[in-house]
């Protein structure tokens, strides 16, 4: 197929990159969309450990600077907030939250990180958003999505369910990657002179949880503002962290350990240039609307 319709605008997005899986722009608002698919069996070539080394500093450094700035919006509210994390993974985000004081439940499909979860007393709910059985009597406070909103292909379903769930007032927040960043604008480059690979993995086309989407701040905006959605801040987050550069890349089987000690040296000597350029990784604050 050489063009697809863009879920934020309805416009024609034409084929851009035949990868794995193929990766179409819109002509209008310049959404990248692939058309793959979730991979229910959760069977892929992402080394767990690797990455944990390599995203856990990272991570944790970024949940703090959000904590920040959500504490700065809701002010004393704050210990009294009930919250939801959507895809809560390793359940890093909630930990920042229990240490804070800030009440956040998860939902997480796979159970890969459970004794984590458990021995840290973690309050998760397995199954999938918005189809699992959770407590919404009173709505949330906040909803926040840390690099999983890139990776849900249904859109339109995902947003009547947010607007459900959030009281007036509410906030979404969305931390994700960006396609106007270094990361990505590099990758086309190397797509261009036939090097295919970065795109690959920008993607994660080799993990069971591709990316569907990859939004600018723009294409952002407008799907959520056409919804009831206003936007009340972002934030640039740290899309790196050199030290651990090479335990990251190893987090994919299919990278030898030669590649990754190449790859990650590589990044040491562009790090200037990386923290010149526009910011790989956002956080995006929309108050909801009703």
């Amino acid at each position: 197929m050489d063009y697809i319709h863009c879920p934020v605008c309805g416009n024609q997005s034409k084929l851009k990159y035949k990868l794995k899986f193929n990766v179409y722009k819109c002509q209008q608002c310049g959404l990248y969309t692939s058309d793959a698919e979730f991979d229910l069996s959760f069977q892929s070539s992402l080394e767990l450990e690797s990455r944990e080394i390599g995203l856990k500093k990272l991570r944790f450094e970024n949940f703090e600077a959000i904590v920040k700035a959500l504490k700065a919006f809701k002010g004393d509210e704050t210990r009294n907030l009930k919250g939801l994390e959507i895809g809560s993974g390793n359940g890093w985000w909630l930990k920042v939250c229990q240490e804070n004081n800030i009440g956040c439940i998860g939902i997480e499909p796979e159970k890969s990180h459970q004794v984590y979860h458990q021995k840290n007393g973690l309050n998760i709910h397995y199954g999938f958003y918005p189809d699992l059985n959770i407590e919404r009597a009173k709505g949330f406070d906040f909803i926040i999505f840390n690099d999983v909103f890139e990776h849900i292909k249904d859109l339109d379903k995902l947003l009547i369910s947010l607007k459900k769930d959030l009281n007036d007032g509410g906030l979404l927040i969305i931390n994700l990657p960006m396609s106007d960043g270094f990361f990505y604008k590099t990758a086309q480059l190397l797509y261009k002179i036939g090097i295919k690979s970065f795109m690959d993995r920008l993607w994660q086309f080799n993990f069971h949880s591709p990316h569907m989407n990859y939004f600018n701040q723009n294409n952002l905006e407008l799907l959520l503002t056409k919804r009831g959605f206003l936007k009340t801040a972002n934030i640039n987050l740290k899309s790196l962290d050199i030290s651990t550069s090479k335990e990251r890349i190893k987090a994919d089987k299919d990278v030898s350990k030669l590649k990754a000690m190449i790859l990650a040296t590589g990044l040491r000597v562009l790090k200037p240039v990386i923290l010149a350029s526009p910011s790989d990784i956002r956080v995006f604050f929309f108050k909801n609307q009703l």
